[in-house]
Order: C-alpha cells, then structure tokens, then sequence
C-alpha cells in the first residue's frame, strides 16, 4: 500500500485446513489440494490399492476420481454431509457440484454419507484402514444441532491410503493481519478492509464465495470502488436487486428450445487423462446463451409501451439496457398491473404505495 494508491488481493486459498484423527496423522500423509496440484503439474499421484478420501467437497470427488481412474480398486468418499433427497436438510447437502456427483458414482466411488473416521489403524506409521463411524445431529442446549457419533455404528475400512479433504483457506504468508482467525480475508461491503480503506479482496479468499461467477463479481465491485477512490467521484448509489421469483417471468414471450448438453465418454472409457466431457461446439454455446430469460432484466421489448391502456409510458429516443428509457407518468398510470403482468423477464415490479 506503501507504494501503491490501492491493492486488489486474491489469492485464494491454497492451503488445507489442519487435519488429524484423534491427533494422530499417518506418515507422508498428503492433503486432496496437494495431490491434485501434482496430478494437474506432473500428471502423476502416488499409486494406492484402496484409497479413503475423508472430507466432503469439490476437492474431496475431485481426488477421489483422480484415485479411482489411476488404478485403485477401491475409494471411499466419507462425509459428514448427507446425499441430495427429500431426507436431506438443504443445509446439509454433500457441497460437490451435482454432475460431479452422479459421474463419481458411475466411476465406482463409494460414498460413505453422514460418516466420519473416529480411529486410524496403523502398522507402524503406516495405514492399513480406518475405524468409520455413522453420525446424527442431537439438538444442543442453544437449539442448535451439532453432529455425534452414533455408538454402535462402528465399521472398518481397510486402507493403504488416506488423504484429508476437509477444506481450505488463505496462506496468511506475506498477508499478516488481513487473515482472520477463520484463515479468510473479511472485508466491508465495499470489498476493503476497515481501518485500510485502499486494501480490497475478493474470490475464495473471502471465505463467503464458493463460484467463479461471484468472484468476477467481486473484482468488477473493488474495480469501480479503486476508480471511484483513484478520481474522487462520488460513488453511486446502487439499490440491492430483488430476488426474482421463477413465477414473476411471463413464459409466453419465450420460445422454449431443448437444452444442449455437452456428449461425455463411457465410463468405461475415462482413463487417466482423458478428457471427460467434450464441451459444446460454438453453434451449441450460442443455443444455450439464447436461452437465458435474462431474469430481472429490462429486454426493450416495448410491451410495457405499447399496452398501457392509458398512455402511462412515455419512451424517450435513447434506448438503455437498464429500462430507464421508459419513463412512468404517475400522473396517467391507475395501477392496473397490466405492464408488469406482461413484461417477460419480471423487470417491472409492483410496489405498494404506503398510505
């Protein structure tokens, strides 16, 4: 900051969280983050026969894959979370993107959901299986429930490899203070740090933010706060968008067109390094972004113009892709509705005048 007028930080987070099994840790135990990092690198993970992957993310399906197609015969994913279905909080869903899911199933993985490891069975340093527990969630004397071991629920897994996938934070090297005790970088709404106004953060450093679209969002807000701050306008105010209904979205104005999806291999055929999923062609792509309602957005399609029944919408020469090219003259407009019933993408929304 010292030599510089402001600083954007994301850094992500590239370190896992500490991990043991009632303090103990096997020898060369090596962390998901890790060893994809080599896969993605060198191309090669330490080979294993049964592997236990215990954690319950995108990291942990995503090792756990690497695992299975590099020749283990059998990998365990054991989770605390719980499998997507009626019987499952959608709080306690398994945090692994749903695509990602279904695949590792047709792959062989064997998930262990609502689990943990209470023992690590060792020859020596060495793994040679895990002690697996079931859990259930007991409501606690604050009324929130924690999760406990189910006693008689106790299962062994023999192992010859265990690798800890139970999340990750910020490496606080060279970052200092700006690391809470949570391992993130808290920031204010603005995106910077209080009492460090010229200091921004953004993406999974945050701790908050969990795809690739929020963080995009986040360096677009710390780009137009530095460019606010570098010329000293005043900033602009931005009313919070309101969460849109499916419902509010008028379906008539929409053609409804198939999904493309992008062709994947047999599972038979996902070795090593193949590539999975082929993607979509161009044409496809172009299909896909059509079909986008652009929820929420004005889409200048003069409805709200040319059915005011009294006249009520005025439309001004320019046209802008934020609606304000239609002006409302409240002076005409006797609330019936009828622009926002008909405005395909829920722009429109009627407020209740307070009496």
């Amino acid at each position: 900051v010292q030599d510089h007028a402001a600083v954007f930080l994301a850094p992500g987070c590239q370190r896992s969280r500490p991990w043991d099994v009632q303090g103990v840790v096997p020898a060369a135990c090596r962390d998901g983050l890790d060893l994809l990092k080599e896969w993605i690198d060198v191309g090669e993970v330490p080979a294993a026969r049964r592997v236990v992957v215990h954690g319950g993310g995108n990291t942990a399906m995503d090792i756990a894959r690497v695992m299975k197609r590099h020749g283990a015969e059998e990998v365990h994913l054991v989770t605390a979370s719980g499998l997507p279905g009626p019987e499952t909080a959608a709080d306690d869903v398994l945090n692994v993107v749903p695509r990602e899911l279904v695949e590792g199933i047709e792959e062989g993985i064997v998930l262990h959901p609502h689990a943990t490891l209470q023992r690590l069975l060792l020859r020596g340093s060495r793994v040679v299986g895990v002690e697996m527990v079931s859990l259930r969630k007991l409501a606690r004397a604050d009324g929130r429930k924690a999760r406990v071991a189910f006693e008689g629920t106790e299962r062994i897994l023999q192992a010859d490899m265990v690798i800890p996938c139970i999340g990750e934070q910020v490496d606080p090297a060279g970052l200092g203070a700006l690391v809470d005790a949570s391992g993130f970088l808290r920031v204010n709404e603005r995106g910077s740090f209080a009492g460090n106004e010229r200091v921004f953060a953004g993406g999974d450093a945050r701790g908050d933010r969990g795809t690739v679209a929020a963080a995009i969002g986040d360096g677009r807000r710390a780009a137009r706060e530095i460019h606010q701050l570098l010329d000293g306008s005043a900033p602009v105010a931005r009313s919070p968008r309101r969460e849109l209904p499916f419902a509010e979205l008028n379906l008539a104005y929409f053609e409804s067109a198939p999904a493309r999806r992008a062709s994947s291999l047999a599972v038979s055929e996902r070795s090593d390094h193949a590539e999975i999923e082929s993607g979509l062609d161009a044409s496809a792509a172009r299909h896909e972004a059509a079909r986008c309602f652009s929820c929420g957005n004005c889409l200048a399609c003069d409805n709200c113009w040319n059915l005011c029944p009294d006249n009520a919408v005025i439309k001004t020469a320019r046209v802008a892709g934020d609606g304000s090219h239609y002006v409302f003259d409240y002076d005409y407009c006797k609330g019936c509705g009828l622009c926002a019933r008909e405005c395909p993408a829920g722009f429109i929304a009627m407020v209740e005048e307070p009496l």
